[in-house]
């Protein structure tokens, strides 16, 4: 019986111990410029820094401006020494607001997706 209990503890301390990183979806820990934030108007690019690398497939980074006209690069790719960083080109900005909408897929599988808005004065 013991032997039982020993196996069934075992088996849950290593269901445990992975079970986190198999289900956790990649969350934005800093972008540059910040979320709701002002950036300069000669910035270069619009950058977003995960919790976790992400996968190469569906790795998507656009900015567009007010009138909803993109105005990136549509180079938006990851970091080759980071892979929780993707970066996308963005020329010289005029004064107004900005919406950045990323996706990335996840280690586990799982797409997210999202937008963060910020400004140039």
């Amino acid at each position: 019986m013991r032997a039982v209990r020993r196996a069934a503890c075992g088996a849950m301390m290593i269901i445990g111990a992975t079970g986190e990183a198999a289900f956790a979806h990649a969350i934005i820990v800093r972008t540059s410029p910040p979320q709701s934030g002002v950036g300069a108007a000669d910035i270069g690019k619009v950058e977003v820094w995960y919790d976790a690398g992400i996968r190469d497939a569906f790795v998507a980074l656009a900015v567009v401006n007010a009138s909803g006209e993109r105005i990136d690069k549509r180079d938006a790719a990851i970091d080759a020494s980071d892979p929780a960083h993707v970066a996308v080109g963005v020329n010289a900005l005029t004064q107004g607001k900005y919406t950045v909408r990323y996706r990335a897929l996840s280690a586990d599988g799982h797409i997210v997706s999202g937008a963060w808005e910020f400004e140039v004065k």
